[in-house]
């Protein structure tokens, strides 16, 4: 009964505000950027009914449905006031939050997780854009000349008293760390002290991270960037934050700033490879942390190696040049997704041997790729070992073999802190075998599309231009992120070999 009250109650809400914000744009003789705004905040206030359902499919219920209405809105413009002539899927974006953090923080027992991602978006994206269309007289930010410093502090100011507020409204955040405090300081006037000072520096980096986040959404999308990477990040800092994470993240984002400066990541990808780390440090080892920011080193390294023979390869291949979002997370989401699937089942160990795989597999396969282009000798085909010009996907040289054993060893080497020498030889072995089904399926699914000469390449010559070979959509990312899928499940079906 509780679930249909409380679905009665969103559908009403939800109609309501759609409602008032068509009478805002019949008021605004028709013009719905007003409306859209009105629409875009209060609707995150739905947040507030979700602890009254009691079962998951109810609370999905709601904004899965508004998905379909938002999809089917921005092609046919049901509902004029909350969209714009030439409407991206921001709203889809919008609902698509909704059913992800909700059922999410349904199920895994984190109201925090829901409440800061929506709010932030609710509340801070939309005022973000009011204020700073009003007000917004700065815009400082180089990667975002289109935004302010007004409108990006509302997104902070938004997300620091939101996460403060949920620390105070849900016990669960505080209890422990209340225990935890007393256990190491003398007096509970102290340790409330030590509590709240923890709480606001938590408050303040989620702000920063928020308002960052949100410099780096484009064309709607910061709608699904925002809360879902707000409210992860949020949430691991508030119930697994400790002095030890605190430093690992401020050593990654420095390694990241550099990284960026040097044009070897974007800040999109800036965003996806903080919020790996801290991931990975929250349910995984200090050594599996640790392999993610070798990772990173060693491939942003061997990507700056460069002769006449790599430049003419790279001419071929798509997504050449700094790592954007997508390349990192087809790297470490599978290892991102086994950490998180073992925490929660209590296999923390099987999780570790998985996440050093993966690495090993994607240092593999990224050394085998740039150092392999520098070779000068021939290039095969490791299907049909048919020669290949440099740089084709699926092409292996001699060099990109000794190459891809090297980056193998080097990724396995923190493994050996967690398992020994037997865990070193078992992830080497995992690593070099991902290099050679990444060439295996690159030059099987991938999409590659045929030059001027009939040649294969990765790029298209043209656009639209359709692929010659392989499967549409398969792109690199696509292979990287299928290849380490396969290392996870190798490595869970044979982690008898290393784990008792």
């Amino acid at each position: 009964m509780e679930n249909i009250v409380s679905l009665a109650i969103s559908l009403a809400y939800i109609l309501l505000v759609i409602g008032l914000a068509t009478l805002i744009a019949h008021h605004q003789g028709g013009r719905s950027e007003y409306s859209r705004k009105f629409v875009h905040i209060m609707v995150g206030n739905w947040v507030f009914i979700t602890p009254y359902f009691t079962s998951l499919w109810a609370v999905a219920l709601v904004p899965f449905l508004f998905i379909i209405i938002n999809a089917l809105n921005s092609r046919f413009h049901l509902f004029p006031a909350i969209v714009r002539e030439h409407e991206n899927l921001g709203t889809v974006y919008y609902a698509f939050s909704m059913c992800v953090l909700s059922s999410a923080a349904f199920e895994f027992g984190w109201h925090e997780l829901s409440f800061i991602g929506l709010l932030t978006m609710a509340y801070g994206d939309g005022l973000a854009a009011l204020v700073g269309g009003r007000w917004g007289r700065h815009h400082p930010f180089a990667f975002a000349r289109d935004k302010s410093l007004e409108g990006s502090l509302c997104v902070a100011i938004v997300a620091f008293l939101t996460t403060l507020a949920c620390v105070f409204a849900f016990p669960e955040l505080h209890a422990d760390s209340l225990t935890m405090a007393n256990a190491w300081y003398a007096g509970e006037a102290v340790s409330t002290a030590i509590f709240l000072l923890e709480s606001v520096l938590i408050a303040l980096v989620t702000g920063a991270f928020a308002a960052f986040v949100e410099l780096t959404g484009t064309n709607g999308c910061d709608n699904l960037s925002l809360p879902i990477s707000t409210g992860i990040f949020a949430s691991l800092l508030l119930r697994y934050g400790s002095i030890g994470m605190t430093i690992y993240l401020l050593v990654a984002l420095g390694i990241l700033i550099y990284a960026y400066r040097r044009s070897a990541i974007t800040t999109d990808g800036i965003v996806a490879a903080e919020l790996t780390a801290a991931t990975l440090y929250a349910f995984s080892s200090i050594w599996v942390a640790g392999s993610l920011l070798l990772f990173f080193i060693a491939g942003s390294l061997v990507s700056k190696i460069s002769n006449r023979s790599k430049r003419k390869g790279e001419s071929r291949q798509g997504d050449v040049g700094a790592r954007n979002w997508k390349q990192v997370l087809c790297n470490s989401l599978p290892a991102c997704v086994a950490v998180w699937l073992s925490h929660f089942s209590q296999s923390t160990n099987t999780g570790a041997l998985i996440c050093f795989s993966v690495f090993a597999a994607a240092c593999a396969d990224t050394f085998s790729s740039e150092i392999g282009m520098l070779s000068h000798g021939k290039v095969l085909n490791l299907i049909n070992l048919k020669p290949v010009p440099n740089g084709t996907s699926g092409g292996v040289t001699l060099l990109g073999v000794i190459a891809g054993i090297a980056g193998s060893a080097l990724l396995a080497i923190p493994s050996a802190g967690q398992y020994g020498i037997r865990g070193f030889v078992f992830v080497c072995a995992l690593g070099f075998a991902g290099t050679l089904v990444d060439s295996a399926l690159g030059s099987t699914i991938q999409q590659r599309f045929a030059d001027e000469s009939g040649q294969l390449m990765d790029a298209p010559a043209y656009p639209r231009q359709r692929a010659a070979v392989g499967i549409a959509y398969t792109s690199n990312n696509v292979v990287n992120m299928l290849t380490l899928i396969f290392i996870c499940l190798c490595a869970y079906a044979l982690r008898g070999f290393v784990i008792a």
